[in-house]
């Protein structure tokens, strides 16, 4: 074991019966004996399953104390920039918008991370979109994404620059790499926020997110490690005009071969067809829930979408109940959607859909029942069952010529 460093999993000699059984319930190859355990650090994935299986309980978890941080620090909020296809993703400038905001209460300038290869021509975007700086990682290593990777270069610059605060988009990729630099940086992260604000008080980053199904509004914060960490889902912030009169400095962070992890290796990406347009970034929605009832209904009202320029997308009923493919659920867990119109047919609305939706500009709710707790967040409101609305909707809304 390195005693250079600090490493979580620790082994208590005196404790020590130097049973093996540690070593035995090691599923990673990670402990070797001798007169007593000794531990890779590099194979090690700190699953625990030797504390538990240890009859002695000499092997312990253990995180070093966090040095006392302040909120006044000015280490800069960094905004990951995500790249997909050679273009920025959607919810990256969302973030950048948000980031100018809580950079007018803070102080502190709002940096983007740029990683990839050949990616630079995308830093005039991101300065135009509210960056004062732009960190840029370009490697033939960083052009596939392999989360370890990416991770680790993220964690090399977050060690070396120590920002305040650090911003990811809840995406597919997103996800997976918030979470595992959390760990590997050792800090928090709030999940899938919905707000982000700063304490007035305190200066400390206010991490709000839908709580115990969508029931409550948790507010989290992180007084004690830096970054404060938090994921946003797409859809819910509100990204800058572009100005292009904007001035910013960009600097270049270099990848280094050991941040590459040689276990890891792409050997085919395989693109799945997208059902439709992207969630993301239409402008008309058509949420379909349980009381569409039938998969033919369902198809009429795809058709009538499709000849409007819509996307149909449902519930979490309407998935379950096969109406809809579940990489379309609008909803807590499924996607956070910011259309112009969203039309919504037949969903009841529960909080955990209507919270989803509070970043579309209108809201049309169609639902027999006028006592649906959907018409409470509705701009306008049909209490008609779909049967008797979708002919009218189709006389009323034709086909786009």
């Amino acid at each position: 074991m390195n005693k250079d460093s600090f490493f979580a999993l620790q082994l208590v000699k005196d404790k020590c019966i130097g049973c093996g059984a540690c070593a035995e319930n090691c599923p990673y190859d990670a402990i070797r004996m001798d007169d007593y355990p000794e531990i890779n650090e590099d194979n090690c994935r700190l699953c625990g399953g030797c504390v538990q299986a240890c009859p002695a309980e000499a092997l312990v978890m253990e995180r070093p104390r966090a040095a006392e941080a302040t909120a006044s620090e000015d280490g800069g909020i960094w905004v990951w920039a995500e790249v997909e296809d050679g273009a920025l993703a959607p919810v990256s400038l969302e973030l950048l918008g948000k980031a100018t905001e809580l950079s007018a209460a803070t102080g502190q300038p709002v940096e983007a991370v740029l990683m990839g290869d050949g990616v630079d021509g995308l830093t005039a975007e991101l300065i135009a979109r509210g960056a004062d700086k732009v960190r840029l990682m370009e490697s033939p290593r960083l052009a596939d994404f392999i989360e370890e990777n990416y991770t680790n270069a993220l964690a090399a610059m977050v060690s070396e620059c120590r920002p305040s605060i650090l911003l990811i988009g809840a995406t597919t990729r997103g996800r997976g790499l918030s979470a595992r630099l959390a760990a590997t940086v050792r800090t928090g992260l709030t999940a899938d926020c919905t707000e982000l604000e700063i304490d007035p008080r305190t200066g400390l980053l206010r991490q709000i997110r839908p709580a115990f199904g969508g029931n409550l509004m948790a507010t989290i914060v992180n007084p004690d490690h830096r970054p404060q960490m938090a994921s946003v889902r797409p859809g819910v912030m509100k990204s800058l005009l572009r100005d292009e009169r904007r001035e910013g400095e960009v600097i270049r962070h270099e990848f280094k071969e050991d941040m590459r992890d040689e276990r890891v290796r792409l050997i085919e990406a395989v693109k799945e067809e997208a059902l439709g347009s992207s969630l993301n970034d239409s402008r008309i929605i058509v949420g379909i829930g349980r009381g569409v009832k039938t998969k033919k209904r369902a198809d009429e009202i795809r058709d009538w979408a499709r000849r409007i320029g819509a996307v149909v997308a449902g519930s979490r009923a309407a998935v379950e109940a096969g109406l809809v493919d579940a990489s379309l659920q609008v909803g807590q867990t499924g996607h956070t959607i910011a259309p112009d119109l969203y039309v919504a047919i037949g969903i009841s609305g529960q909080i955990q859909h209507t919270a989803a939706i509070t970043g579309a500009r209108k809201v049309l709710a169609i639902n027999p029942d006028r006592t649906a707790p959907i018409f409470s967040v509705a701009d306008y409101g049909w209490a008609v069952p779909v049967e008797e609305a979708l002919p009218r909707l189709m006389e009323a809304l034709p086909e786009r010529g």
